[in-house]
């Protein structure tokens, strides 16, 4: 009898489990048309590139909540430029064959992370609206943004590369070698020199330093 009695209980807990997730999946659908129909007449989705954020109203009020729906917004653009950004990076790396082995996964990651940092900046709030006790608020930014201000970055990296490597360059060329020929020009009379290095001649002393050079 009263293993029965347990087996109906059972049977009525999972009827009612059921019975509140499926309206929950209701409500949860209903948000979701509206979030839809509200991005929809807001966003160009042909030239923008967006995200929806939402906050629960607390007792601080709706002021509050917009601000928070505002940062859950943010950081949801944020993740979807830096894919995008990503994605281009990668593409420019392919174009480069063997050099793109000495730029890292961190190197790209940085800078996928600094193209979208900069294009929040231009953020735009298009739309926000409060439902079932909740902010909603939609942000976009324009998303020819993302290849331009990409490329911007990825040229500027590459460019301080060939920059330090120059240094590297310029500082090894400095440094003497036991039995090097080379010719010293003097601005005085323009009169060449040749000079050998002394076989005890010390290579480098301890004002030299070396540039480390991170790809």
């Amino acid at each position: 009898m009263k293993k029965k009695i347990f087996i109906l209980c059972l049977t009525a807990s999972m009827i009612f489990a059921q019975g509140c997730t499926n309206l929950k999946n209701m409500t949860s659908t209903s948000k979701s048309a509206t979030t839809q129909e509200n991005i929809a007449s807001a966003v160009d989705i042909n030239q923008e590139i967006f995200a929806s954020g939402d906050a629960r109203i607390e007792e601080s009020g709706k002021g509050v909540a917009k601000m928070r729906a505002k940062q859950d917004a943010r950081e949801k653009l944020r993740k979807k430029i830096y894919r995008e950004s990503e994605t281009i990076l990668k593409a420019y790396l392919l174009e480069i064959n063997f050099y793109s082995r000495k730029i890292s996964d961190q190197v790209l990651k940085d800078l996928g992370e600094y193209v979208a940092e900069g294009i929040l900046f231009e953020a735009e709030e298009k739309t926000s609206w409060s439902e079932n006790n909740k902010m909603y608020m939609v942000l976009s930014v324009d998303k020819d943004a993302v290849p331009v201000k990409t490329k911007e970055t990825f040229i500027t990296h590459i460019d301080s590369i060939q920059a330090k490597l120059k240094q590297v360059r310029e500082k090894i060329q400095s440094i003497p070698v036991e039995g090097e020929t080379f010719t010293e020009t003097t601005d005085s009379n323009d009169i060449e020199t040749d000079i050998i290095l002394e076989e005890n001649s010390p290579i480098l002393d301890d004002s030299d330093e070396f540039i480390d050079v991170q790809l």
